[in-house]
């Protein structure tokens, strides 16, 4: 049993482990298609923003590894789809897009900088997100 005060360092063991396995693919990113992937659980995390606005749910399409941080890319938000990865008529639409370090970089640059992507949520959200991390892999 853990208790509340563990639980960030938890997070925080979590995502590090998540981005030495991207890494150890060399996998810079994972996009997918949530509803083509048929995940057991829908990626969200719910963002309260700082300035006391209501908070509201974002679903998760990816993660993009940036240095040592993991960043979940919000569906909406960060204006990166399994789309951009295919020419309708000509190739098979993915289910699951992976993106070397060096390509995710290119098309993604410093996440910190851009809009739709975040390194917030619980623990219980975050697994959410690993396990279609997962899931995803097993997809590609």
């Amino acid at each position: 049993m853990t208790h509340d005060n563990d639980t960030p360092r938890l997070l925080e063991k979590a995502m590090e482990k998540m981005t030495e396995d991207m890494k150890a693919r060399g996998i810079g990113a994972v996009i997918w298609n949530i509803p083509e992937a048929g995940f057991h659980y829908i990626p969200e995390i719910v963002l309260s923003p700082s300035d006391g606005s209501p908070a509201r749910t974002a679903r998760i399409t990816g993660l993009y590894a940036f240095g040592d941080t993991l960043y979940a890319i919000e569906e909406d938000k960060a204006g990166v789809s399994t789309d951009s990865f295919y020419r309708p008529g000509v190739d098979v639409r993915p289910v699951v897009v992976t993106l070397s370090e060096a390509k995710a970089g290119e098309l993604f640059g410093v996440p910190s900088e851009e809009k739709g992507f975040t390194t917030r949520g619980t623990l219980e959200e975050w697994v959410a997100v690993a396990d279609c991390y997962f899931e995803a892999l097993a997809e590609s």
